[in-house]
Formats: structure tokens, sequence, C-alpha cells
């Protein structure tokens, strides 16, 4: 007899198949269908390690194969694996893509400058690494962790040389600051990916990665990188200063005067004004403070038109769109860009974009193929045996799909999956499931090493060996991930019991 369909954490189906219905499985014992998980992320591990095969296909594959094996026949495996695309992607990928836009516009603008300009004023040379961390923590909420490091550097470097302190002493903070916003702050990949497999408010996420996260970059990214950078004073790599100027002003699309090639319907050249730190810090925060007003309106306000305005108003889509077309505004017609040079930047902005979503799809397709064969309520089942709470299961699976893969975003879209029937089977409540993202978001986020690319990008432009990558880079990682964790999981015990 074959089992039904299971309920999805996007959506869920009738408990009577129609033809057109989803798939059916085989009934397989649980611990054969436990087996089939383990055997199906060791295909995974293999097939992205050994193969080197891209972690996209890599998860089709794996999906496909477990889907065989436990039964599905094979001429529907395609509309199911669509149907978990789709599902996943729906929100998931306007969110990321609008995200992308405004972050591309934060560089264009030379937002960035402003901001560490005003900061590095305000904190003075002594506390120089402190306003550089700030920085990247602000200018990390739109932008990806890869270019926000390429837009840093040259900061990162001019103020180990003013200051005459450990460069190392100057980029921890910095670096830790934009891992973090990374890791568990929308509208990031990982944790839109998260929040949408396990049914999580955006709002909810972003309260609790902030109030998780903030202090986990203070302790394990700041204090650690003056401790750590001072005491092993390396000098800025000398050789490097100019090619991070060029990688830097090429991504913003600058000549390095501070014109700005916007050339319109009159082809000329025109100077860009810069956007004042108002103006920066508005844009870079307003899509934050709009969901997170959904998530308040939800909670503190009686059913209503007020009310109803701000959940439209704080909707992850609609709030992101808001900020997006503001950034277009502000930042670039009033800073002297035309109409086409924002519709390029736009443009630019979705190729990185693109093997992140395909990413994040793939894994949304495993998880639906887990459903569907009951592999993921055999597993939840198991797992909830342990008597461990949920927050630790998380983390955990996390942590050891971050070491296997390396790649922090494909650690957390594994995971989600795994861990989403543990949601349904706990009945836990919104700001607990956002805390479960946090803890899936810090597990991918500890022991980076030599299989991720960010351990790379801090080697070379520190110009480090392995061993002192190993001891600032990772274990800093391994701090930041390890705190927000911690922070995390006393906070649903705290939640739990109240």
């Amino acid at each position: 007899m074959p089992t039904l369909a299971h309920d999805s954490v996007l959506g869920s189906v009738p408990d009577v198949l129609a033809a057109d219905d989803p798939p059916m499985a085989w009934t397989l014992p649980p611990w054969t269908l436990l087996l089939l998980v383990v055997g199906g992320i060791a295909l995974l591990l293999l097939l992205v390690i050994k193969a080197k095969l891209h972690a996209f296909v890599a998860l089709l594959v794996v999906s496909v194969v477990v889907g065989i094996v436990a039964g599905i026949r094979p001429a529907d495996l395609p509309g199911l694996l669509e149907d978990g695309m789709g599902e996943t992607l729906g929100e998931i990928a306007v969110i990321v893509a609008l995200g992308a836009m405004l972050g591309r516009m934060m560089q264009e603008s030379g937002a960035a400058h402003v901001l560490s300009s005003r900061l590095l004023s305000s904190f003075g040379e002594k506390r120089a690494p402190l306003a550089v961390g700030l920085t990247a923590l602000i200018f990390g909420i739109p932008v990806f962790f890869d270019v926000g490091f390429i837009i840093m550097l040259p900061l990162i470097y001019a103020v180990a040389q003013r200051s005459g302190r450990s460069v190392v002493t100057v980029a921890l903070p910095a670096v830790g600051g934009l891992a973090i916003m990374h890791a568990v702050l929308p509208p990031h990949p990982g944790p839109v990916a998260a929040a949408g497999l396990l049914g999580a408010n955006l709002g909810w996420v972003a309260i609790m990665g902030l109030v998780c996260g903030l202090p986990a970059w203070f302790l394990g990214a700041y204090l650690f990188g003056i401790r750590v950078g001072d005491r092993l004073n390396v000098p800025v790599p000398a050789q490097l200063v100019a090619e991070a100027d060029t990688q830097a002003g090429s991504s913003s699309t600058s000549d390095g005067s501070g014109k700005q090639d916007s050339r319109g319907g009159g082809g000329g050249v025109t100077v860009q004004a810069p956007p004042s730190l108002g103006i920066t810090v508005t844009v870079i925060t307003l899509p934050v403070l709009l969901i997170m007003l959904h998530t308040f309106a939800s909670v503190v306000l009686p059913e209503g038109a007020i009310r109803e305005t701000m959940e439209f108003i704080g909707a992850p889509v609609i709030a992101l769109t808001i900020a997006t077309l503001l950034s277009f505004w502000v930042l670039g017609i009033r800073g002297g860009f035309s109409s086409e040079r924002i519709e390029k930047a736009a443009g630019a902005s979705l190729g990185p974009v693109a093997l992140v979503l395909l990413v994040t799809g793939a894994g949304g397709v495993f998880g639906e193929v887990l459903k569907q064969t009951g592999a993921g309520d055999a597993l939840a089942d198991l797992l909830g045996a342990t008597s461990l709470p949920v927050v630790v299961l998380a983390f955990l699976i996390a942590t050891a799909l971050r070491v296997a893969l390396g790649s922090k975003t494909v650690a957390i879209v594994t995971t989600a999956p795994i861990v989403a029937p543990l949601i349904q089977e706990f009945s836990l409540s919104q700001p607990e499931i956002a805390l479960v993202v946090v803890s899936i978001a810090a597990g991918g986020t500890v022991l980076s090493h030599v299989n991720d690319s960010g351990f790379w990008l801090f080697n070379r432009y520190m110009d480090l060996d392995i061993r002192t990558t190993l001891k600032t880079w990772t274990m800093m990682e391994t701090l930041m991930g390890g705190l927000a964790f911690g922070f995390a999981a006393l906070l649903s015990a705290v939640l739990a019991f109240s």
C-alpha cells in the first residue's frame, strides 16, 4: 500500500488524492527510511566533495535517487521536482532578487564611503576597528558577503595603515559583521530560504537574528579581533592594495575620480552626488524595519484598517519593493544616475543571485521528496525521541553539513527540510520557529575551513598562511556561530517555559 503525500510547510495537500495530486511512495519501515536519508546525504557529500559536482545539480540527483529508491514512480518524479522548486522559490526568489538590487544601488552610490567616513570621524582612530565593524554590519544588511568584502577592502587597508594597527585587527570586525548579517538576517538567501521551508515569519526571523547575531558579533568578531589581531601584528599587504582598489572601483563602475558614467539621453558624464548619512541609513534599514513593523502590528494592534495597512506595507515582498524603489530614486536619480544606468545596475545584480536561488530551490526539491516518501516524518520521530530541543538538533545537523559541504547557504537549505517535520510535531510558536532558523544559520556559520570560499577570500586578501587563517577567520566564524546558537538556545528555553 502506498502512503499519502504529507503536508508541506509551505502549503498542504488534500487527504484524498485525485488523479493530478502529488505522487505516492511505497510504505517503508521507519528505519529503512532513515537509512535512505543518511544514504542520500552521503551521496550528496560524495557528489559535491569528490565528484566536484555543483550543489544545485547534486541536490537534484540525490532527490531523484532517494525518490526512486523509496518507490516513487519515475514518471511522477519530474512533476514532483517542479512542485518542490516552485513552492520553495515562490516568495523567496522575489525577496532575494529585490535585496540584491537594493544592495547593488548601495554599491553604485558610494553609500559605504559615506557611512564609514562618518563613523570613523565619530569614533576616532583608537576605536577604528569598531567603526569599520559597525559600517560592515549596516552595509551588510542588503549586500551579499562576497560583494561586501571586496567593497570594504580599501577601507580596511586604509584604516589599518593610518592607525598603524594590524590589518587583522581591523578586518575581523568588518568581515565578521558582513558574515553574521549574511547568515541570520533577511533578505539574505539563507535565512529567507530556511524561513520559507519552516513556515517562519520573516519579521520574527529579523528580530531574533538581530537579538542573537549582534552580541555574537561583538564578542566573537570585534573583541576577538582586537585581542588576536594586535597580537599577530600582520601588516597591510602592500602588493594587494592596488588590486583591492581596482576591484572595489569596478564593482561600483566608478572611474576612480568620483565621476560616474551615467550616460543618458544627452550622452554626457555627470558627477554623482553622494547620499547623506541619513538617506544612507534610511535606505539600508528600511526593509528590515518595515518587515518588523508587520510582525508588531499583527501582535499589538486590533483588527482593523490600520493593522491591515501596516501588515500590507510590512509584508516582505512589499517592504523590499518599497525600499528598492526608494533606492532607485534617492541613490540613483537624485545622485545623478540616468535611468539606463539604474536599469543596468539592477540587471547586473541578478547574476550572482541566480546560482544561489537555484541551490535554494534544489534544497526545497530535496525537502519535498523527503515529505512524499515519509522519510521526513520518520526522521522527525527519531530526532524527537532523543529528547534534544529542536534548536539543538537543527544546529548539530547544520554544523555537520557546513563542515562537510563548506557552503553556508547549502548547509542551511539542506538542514531546513530535515527539521521541518519537527516544527509541526512540537507545535512551535513563531518566535520559537525563528530561533530554529537562527540556530540553523549558526550551525551553517561555524567551522569554516578550506572548502569555504570565505576562508580563501580572507586568506588571500590578508596575505596569511593557512595556519594563521585557521586561527583568525575559522576561529571567528566558530565563535560567532557558537555564540549565536547559545543565545538562540537560551531564548528558546525561556519561551518554552514561559
